[in-house]
């Protein structure tokens, strides 16, 4: 490479003499050139750089791998190569009670799981419990299950993993599928039912306490189990048919019926007033007093109290009565202020019945003398 100097000659120099950030320039360009002209061929940078490219499948060509242990209940299965988008398989492990050690029927579900191998999950791993007696345990393909193998052939067939044909064989690896265990399966189930005044169905699934192994009951397409001397409840509305079915292959049927010592409500015996009444339902106790309870503590005395005067034949004079005055108190408390007349008033007005008495009087016998001369 060379540099242009001032005179604008160019003036050749070692790639060596180069900054360092000079260099690091240099290269992410010479990168990123490698990187668009990988693009505009159609490669891939990855495939470029040397890894290898892997491509997704279907579901229906997939292929895999698994281990399996049946004493111990666990599976793990794994794609050979990664499903699409979009893709998916499901597996499931089951286990049942069996009559035998070898392949005999009928056999019960004891415990059960799912899992599923997509796009983004390349592996699953499965487990179920396994009953302490003669049993059976399958690995298959797909999410169904059953409940129940009473024929004298395995019912899965080549969904198994690890069979020689079908889908089965799509899977390699040792077969995937267990006839073992030691003793005879003896559950002890008992279903009882049970119905309330409020329209509620009560089932209860026991199993006995001398049971050599879990009860399993199904409900309602989900399985439910108990071990020995315990118990499981559910409830179920009234109009409802409730089936049970339990690994002694019994079946039990329950419904709702109302109990005969629910108690009826009891009808009111007079019908409520309702109509708004206008008039009170009892008179007031006490009548309301429009007087005043006390008479007032202190009487008027403005004006003495005199008789009224009446024509008398007689010629005596009417005898005027003085009031008393009111004795000084010797109590030394002190004094009330007075609320009569003073005596002053009182004289004068002794004097004015005097002077009105005369006036009858002397108006009288004229009267009597007009009458005579008359």
């Amino acid at each position: 490479m060379a540099a242009r100097g001032v005179s604008g000659e160019t003036a050749p120099y070692p790639i060596a003499e180069l900054g360092a950030s000079a260099l690091r320039r240099i290269m992410l360009i010479l990168g990123g050139a490698a990187v668009a002209t990988a693009a505009f061929a159609g490669i891939s940078p990855a495939a470029n750089a040397g890894t290898a490219y892997e491509s997704c499948v279907s579901a229906a060509d997939a292929t895999y791998t698994h281990s399996f242990d049946g004493p111990g209940g666990t599976a793990v299965i794994t794609a050979v190569k990664p499903l699409c988008a979009g893709e998916s398989q499901d597996f499931s492990l089951v286990s049942y009670t069996a009559p035998k050690k070898t392949y005999a029927t009928p056999q019960f579900v004891y415990d059960a799981k799912t899992g599923r191998i997509d796009a983004g999950h390349r592996s699953v791993s499965l487990d179920v419990q396994v009953p302490g007696c003669f049993t059976q345990v399958d690995t298959v393909f797909g999410a169904s299950i059953l409940n129940e193998i009473t024929g004298s052939t395995t019912q899965y067939g080549n969904a198994k993993l690890g069979s020689s044909a079908g889908i089965g064989s799509r899977s390699s690896g040792r077969a995937a599928w267990y006839n073992g265990g030691e003793g005879v399966c003896s559950p002890r189930p008992a279903v009882t039912f049970a119905s309330d005044c409020a329209g509620t169905l009560h089932i209860r699934m026991a199993n006995a306490v001398d049971a050599k192994v879990d009860a399993v009951f199904t409900l309602d397409g989900k399985w439910i189990r108990v071990r020995p001397g315990q118990s499981a409840e559910r409830t179920a509305p009234a109009g409802t048919t409730v089936t049970v079915r339990d690994n002694t292959f019994t079946t039990s049927t329950g419904t709702w019926t109302k109990p005969s010592d629910c108690v009826k409500p009891t009808p009111p015996t007079t019908p409520p007033t309702t109509v708004p009444t206008t008039a009170p339902t009892t008179a007031p106790t006490t009548a309301p007093t429009t007087a005043p309870t006390t008479a007032p503590t202190t009487a008027p005395t403005t004006e003495p109290t005199t008789a009224p005067v009446t024509e008398s034949p007689s010629s005596a004079a009417p005898v005027a009565t003085t009031p008393a005055t009111p004795t000084p108190s010797t109590s030394t408390e002190p004094a009330l202020a007075l609320t009569g007349s003073d005596s002053m008033q009182l004289i004068w007005y002794a004097i004015g019945f005097l002077l009105v008495g005369g006036g009858l009087l002397i108006a009288g016998r004229q009267v009597r003398k007009g009458r005579h001369t008359v």
